[in-house]
């Protein structure tokens, strides 16, 4: 396989390619630029294999292009623009032309080139206000209602990969993401909200004093699950089903992962509040929701979550440690 990642440079995109390249598969990262020199460092010390193509996926020109010379069998769409609020009016064209018009460009390239097969990484954002509707979303049955054009874009990117699904005899599964956090997380420039882990970790190695929302988003994933996941449908080669939510399929703890960062940290203090103009991060953060019912992709793809709690902490503070070495 040659496997082409828009918006590879991306930490989804990167534990991927680490995923993929030790199974020996040939891997094509594009994104705008390249990923700053920690993160290259670290993956030429862990042996990661890949290329590396500057790009746009709103670019048909770009993707004709590498798919041409790399001879392209499937595409990753990671590609996406997570905006706030301010981004978001100031560059809603642009979130738009990368979230949705992307996405129509990656399905209409992998038609003209004969595609083996797309995955087009969605969002639960898409759920909005009514992410606590249900106990647990359901991929068909739990209620959508986006918010922000981030959400609008994603959900309307995966509508037209199930209608290219139907309608075009295009091979591509739409995937569904929890909130994804973990190793090769960092501020690509198109993320404005970085994951609360990541942002709490910062602020307790510096020592600093934070205050943080009771009610925050907690249907975390861990990025070394997700590439499994993903891995796990490219190697399949297709899906019986249109669309599956990958996350974790439990809640994650917030207090328990203040308390270990306090642990690493002793100079670190923090105080949780239910009074959200008090607290001093993660006030733009995703709006709560419940975990995503993860029994389809385990059905149909064996997917079994590792990472979850200290597990997860340990991994991460170990990456953290890695790059910081490299720095």
């Amino acid at each position: 396989m040659a496997i082409l990642i828009t918006g590879g440079t991306g930490f989804v995109g990167l534990n991927l390619v680490q995923d993929l390249s030790a199974i020996g598969e040939k891997v094509i990262l594009m994104a705008p630029k390249a990923m700053p020199i920690a993160q290259q460092n670290l993956l030429e010390a862990l042996g990661v294999n890949y290329d590396f193509c500057s790009g746009s996926v709103s670019q048909v020109t770009d993707l004709n292009h590498i798919c041409r010379h790399y001879g392209i069998t499937k595409i990753v769409n990671a590609a996406a623009i997570t905006a706030d609020q301010l981004r978001e009016k100031d560059h809603t064209e642009e979130i738009m032309a990368v979230n949705l018009m992307g996405s129509l460009a990656v399905f209409e390239t992998a038609l003209q080139h004969s595609i083996e097969q797309v995955i087009q990484l969605s969002s639960g954002s898409i759920f909005g206000h009514l992410g606590t509707h249900d106990p647990q979303i359901d991929e068909l049955s739990s209620p959508v209602l986006p918010v922000t054009i981030y959400g609008i874009s994603k959900l309307a990117a995966e509508r037209a990969a199930i209608r290219y699904r139907q309608t075009r005899g295009l091979n591509v599964t739409t995937v569904r993401l929890g909130l994804v956090y973990g190793p090769w997380e960092y501020d690509t420039g198109h993320r404005d909200t970085l994951s609360l882990p990541l942002q709490t970790y910062w602020a307790a190695k510096n020592g600093e004093h934070l205050v943080v929302h009771d009610a925050v988003g907690t249907d975390y994933v861990y990025s070394r699950d997700v590439a499994v996941g993903l891995t796990q449908i490219l190697v399949r080669g297709s899906s019986s089903q249109a669309l599956y939510h990958l996350a974790s399929g439990l809640t994650w703890s917030l207090s328990d992962w203040l308390v270990w960062l306090k642990q690493l940290f002793p100079l670190f203090s923090y105080e949780i509040t239910s009074q959200l103009e008090s607290c001093t991060i993660g006030q733009n953060g995703p709006l709560p929701r419940s975990p995503m019912r993860i029994a389809r992709i385990k059905k149909d793809f064996d997917y079994q979550p590792q990472f979850h709690g200290k597990i997860a902490f340990d991994d991460f503070i170990l990456h953290q440690q890695q790059l910081n070495h490299l720095t």
